[in-house]
């Protein structure tokens, strides 16, 4: 998703005579028109220029704060409105309670002249699970934008969640037809063709990574693929491709930990778990995994070691009660 759908103002000035070259003037710094802003703080132009200066610079919460103003100055344009909403929108990863924000500054109002705004809207309302004004909102904006992909994958997610996979897959089958690069659509096609139990779901999961492969969780996606299918040396090589760019990632050491268990390569395990709790120390689960590991690999006493550390972060933790019960008392192992 695109950082900003807004469209930032012309923030530098070319003039041009008949007998003069253009002349490109100097762009001017926040920091020039912040001075300016003190004897004129309600000059929109200038609240614009630095605004789309802080959008340049990717200082995302000062931006928000001078679009927070212009939106005072004129709170009628439907046009603020948005342009607020979406600043709302595009930040709420940050703080969840912006989404919100965004849906109060568009709930109620009239936006057929403004088509961004009722996609917006459509969004937000997915979120919020209001299905039904969700669709009633993408169906009056698509007539008149008939290519935008990411209408059809929101109309593709309504129809998911309301239970309708056939529905749902021609929306993100549509999504992608409009944008061969659309790799959300990808997988959530990949999704609905495994719950289907259909092979072809390798065919997107492919696709999605083979647009983008450095997003990670596209290697997870395709991993957890393969392991549902018992293929454990395909979804390693995709929890390995993710240890390639984040070698402590900890759903990928903790899945190979996972089938290094299953597979009885029980040092490969505990290297794997291992690494989830260096990274994080609080996951009763690694340790609990782990002290399996080292139970089968005939190291008891740091099982029980585990074990225990599992339960002083977890007491209501059963499975790890169950191992340390059945400890031999001669400390010559567990208790088949």
């Amino acid at each position: 998703m695109l950082r900003y759908a807004l469209v930032l103002s012309v923030i530098s000035i070319i003039s041009c005579n008949s007998s003069n070259p253009p002349e490109i003037k100097e762009q001017r710094t926040v920091s020039q028109i912040s001075k300016e802003l003190l004897d004129n703080p309600s000059d929109t132009i200038l609240l614009i220029e630095r605004r789309d200066l802080y959008i340049l610079d990717e200082n995302w919460s000062q931006a928000l704060l001078d679009q927070i103003e212009l939106f005072k100055l004129d709170s009628l344009s439907l046009n603020r409105r948005f342009d607020l909403a979406n600043m709302y929108f595009n930040q709420a990863d940050s703080e969840p309670s912006y989404y919100q924000k965004s849906y109060l500054l568009l709930e109620g109002k009239v936006f057929d002249a403004l088509p961004e705004a009722l996609l917006l809207r459509a969004k937000l309302n997915y979120l919020f699970q209001n299905y039904s004004e969700s669709l009633n909102d993408i169906n009056t904006y698509l007539p008149t934008n008939e290519f935008d992909s990411e209408a059809y994958f929101y109309r593709g997610l309504i129809y998911k969640e309301q239970g309708d996979l056939e529905m749902a897959q021609s929306q993100f089958q549509t999504a992608v037809e409009q944008n061969p690069n659309y790799i959300e659509s990808y997988e959530q096609l990949a999704f609905i063709y495994s719950f289907n139990g259909d092979s072809l779901a390798e065919f997107y999961f492919d696709n999605a990574l083979y647009i983008d492969s450095s997003i990670i969780s596209s290697w997870y996606n395709r991993g957890m693929y393969h392991q549902s299918l018992g293929a454990f040396d395909k979804a390693k090589q995709n929890y390995k491709g993710i240890l390639r760019r984040d070698s402590v990632n900890a759903d990928a050491n903790f899945n190979l930990g996972y089938i290094g268990l299953l597979e009885n390569d029980f040092e490969s395990s505990i290297f794997h778990f291992t690494v989830v709790i260096n990274s994080n120390a609080n996951k009763p689960s690694a340790y609990f995994s782990r002290g399996l590991s080292y139970k089968l690999n005939g190291n008891y006493e740091m099982a029980k070691q585990d074990f225990m550390t599992t339960l002083e972060l977890d007491s209501s933790f059963g499975e790890a009660k169950t191992e340390l019960s059945n400890l031999d008392p001669q400390k010559k192992g567990f208790i088949k």
